[in-house]
């Protein structure tokens, strides 16, 4: 039986995926389907891939998910998905088994189902909305940072989203995706975690910045991914980085809010589980013993009424005075 808890924590995921979901086709109406929205992104396109500091990694490296989405994917859900059942939490190994698929074809299906068409004369007219490799990382640090123990989250949080910032900053950079793609990934695999999410699990932890780092700690992090953004997006048109870097960091600040705000599954702490166990083991004993009586009860009644009265009983009770005073 669903509580009130459980059922308002399902329905706010619910309602921010749709909002997201919302978010995601109207960027992509005017991204992809107004002349402005393609002009002002093509804009944005230019150089070549190799004058880009993120294409060191990227060739010499064949860092992932520039290289091997598909497999990246995979391999990040297999690591979730063995540290859930390391700790026993099986509503979350479900969603991660469940979500990290989808959320990965859902932007390559809708991507080859949508298209662009052609509104103004450019090179560049391969439809691209949303980004495929950014949903791979976004994807698997959703993943990930659902199912970490918490007293790990203070280290894995940093490099997850700083790898994140890298690759939306690295596609757009290296011309292969416009800033609309990033972004729009970051809202469908958010939205595609959420709704699996509240499929599965009833109430969700909130983790609070403070509750990891301190203030100057906290300030140094996001410090560090703001200049690995920059790094990655740099390219010899210097004007475009601090937009490229602006529309890494939102879709990587949109999926560190949803994965430490709205993702983790709660769990009760372990005297709070005790005496819930205690409550509820109680509450059986109590109605198995009233139970047992009632039973009891129904068993002499049926036995009183279906045997019937000695003569000797019955004649007493008639004619004898004493019995009838």
């Amino acid at each position: 039986m669903i509580n009130a808890v459980s059922w308002r924590s399902r329905l706010t995921r619910l309602s921010l995926a749709g909002l997201m979901l919302l978010a995601f086709f109207v960027l992509y109406a005017a991204s992809n389907l107004t002349a402005f929205g393609q002009e002002a992104e093509n804009s944005l396109l230019g150089g070549y891939e190799t004058q880009t500091l993120v294409w060191l990694p990227y060739h010499y490296l064949d860092f992932p998910p520039f290289e091997y989405a598909e497999q990246t994917a995979f391999i990040g859900m297999g690591l979730a998905a063995l540290i859930a059942a390391w700790q026993r939490r099986w509503r979350d190994l479900a969603i991660v088994v469940v979500a990290t698929p989808v959320a990965v074809y859902a932007t390559n299906l809708f991507k080859s189902v949508a298209g662009r068409p052609h509104l103004v004369i450019s090179r560049d007219v391969d439809p691209s909305y949303p980004s495929g490799h950014f949903a791979v990382a976004a994807a698997v640090t959703l993943a990930l940072v659902l199912v970490v123990p918490r007293r790990w989250l203070r280290w894995c949080v940093p490099v997850l989203l700083a790898w994140t910032a890298m690759i939306g900053a690295g596609v757009l950079s290296m011309g292969w995706h416009r800033p609309s793609d990033v972004i729009g990934s970051a809202l469908l695999v958010t939205a595609v975690f959420l709704i699996v999410g509240s499929l599965f699990s009833e109430t969700v932890e909130t983790v609070a910045l403070t509750q990891l780092w301190s203030t100057p700690v906290a300030l140094t992090i996001a410090s560090a991914i703001v200049v690995v953004a920059v790094a990655s997006a740099y390219k010899p048109i210097a004007w475009t980085v601090p937009f490229l870097a602006v529309a890494a960091l939102i879709a990587t600040g949109l999926v560190g809010w949803a994965a430490l705000r709205l993702c983790r599954t709660a769990r009760p702490c372990s005297r709070c589980y005790r005496a819930h166990q205690r409550e509820h083991h109680s509450e059986n004993t109590s109605s198995r013993k009233s139970y047992s009586i009632w039973f009891a009860r129904a068993r002499l009644f049926t036995a009183q009424c279906s045997s019937p009265p000695s003569f000797s009983m019955m004649s007493r009770s008639r004619f004898d005075p004493v019995s009838r005073s």
